[in-house]
């Protein structure tokens, strides 16, 4: 509960429930940082250096400019978790076979792969909420 201008209490206004693009900033910086660590950790990645800058910096400027305002954003977003999810899915069942594998510094090319995939999630919720018309944001559905 708040205090309204009158000085009397209501509930406190709740943000769309469809909008889910904080998680996907928060994924796609996460999968930016872990991308940036492969370089120290021994984990290589089948991209030129020039490969992962651009991947890198394309995560963190799409997580830079979404906010619930612009649709397009979104759009943009489930396209790059789908490349993401592609690309480190691949990666990850090719080079992990084993236990062994999935905890070595391999592991964190499956841990990527999440990451894109839990982005696409959400960032599908995302622009469902905003393009199904009889849907109010701010529902549950």
């Amino acid at each position: 509960m708040h205090m309204n201008e009158e000085g009397e209490f209501e509930p406190v206004p709740q943000g769309p429930t469809h909008y889910h693009g904080d998680t996907v900033r928060a994924l796609f910086l996460t999968a930016a940082a872990l991308v940036f660590a492969t370089r120290f950790i021994g984990t290589e990645l089948p991209f030129t250096f020039g490969a992962q800058m651009l991947l890198i910096l394309t995560l963190v400027i799409t997580a830079g400019i979404t906010n619930p305002a612009q649709k397009a954003i979104h759009y943009v977003n489930m396209l790059v978790s789908v490349a993401g999810t592609l690309t480190f899915g691949s990666l990850a069942f090719s080079r992990i076979e084993t236990s062994e594998a999935l905890f070595s510094g391999e592991g964190l090319i499956v841990l990527i792969a999440f990451l894109f995939l839990a982005a696409l999630y959400f960032s599908t919720r995302t622009v469902r909420g905003l393009s199904v018309p009889h849907v109010r944001i701010g529902s549950r559905l």
